[in-house]
């Protein structure tokens, strides 16, 4: 019985993934407070003006987001609370409301910058901002994004970059959303 239970627990610890995620504590944990705010998004179902422009084309639009998991993708992809990644930052704290984390020069990773400031009432973000880059031999993306709250809830949120093939001019976009 104690040999069954013991493989039982070496056969789930050999599927789970150490890379996965970081120990607690180790960056600061954007994925929860952002999971935490697209599901009260998905249950409020705010309206949104959307500001959007590719390629210099600007258009305005107010809408209801169908998807704020899909929405606030690329600030999910922006959570470096990995273990692989524990290395390869550096970690600034300017005060005891900010954390900033730098991609260290030797490092080729997607986000090369994050910063989280907290608001000093709820200790919850008040503004986050990162920096993704992609780069490789056929194609080429620089992603800067920042979000804002208010009252403990997503109020505005800002993307903003260019995207490039090798053998085709840059494309740059923006796309601004401001929670109503």
């Amino acid at each position: 019985m104690k040999r069954i239970l013991l493989l039982a627990l070496l056969g789930l610890a050999a599927c789970s993934n150490p890379a996965q995620e970081a120990r607690p504590g180790t960056f600061y944990d954007l994925k929860t407070f952002l999971n935490t705010q697209i599901a009260a998004l998905n249950a409020q179902k705010p309206a949104v003006l959307k500001r959007m422009s590719l390629n210099g084309q600007l258009q305005n639009e107010t809408m209801r987001v169908a998807d704020w998991t899909r929405e606030l993708d690329l600030f999910l992809q922006a959570d470096i609370n990995k273990q692989a990644y524990q290395a390869s930052y550096t970690v600034s704290r300017p005060d005891s409301l900010t954390y900033e984390y730098q991609l260290k020069p030797e490092e080729n990773l997607p986000v090369g910058y994050l910063k989280v400031i907290l608001d000093s009432l709820d200790r919850q973000p008040r503004r986050v901002e990162a920096i993704l880059l992609t780069k490789n031999s056929l194609y080429e993306s620089r992603r800067m994004l920042w979000l804002e709250t208010r009252g403990g809830t997503i109020s505005r949120y800002h993307i903003e970059g260019f995207q490039q093939l090798a053998w085709l001019e840059k494309k740059p976009f923006m796309v601004e959303g401001l929670i109503q």
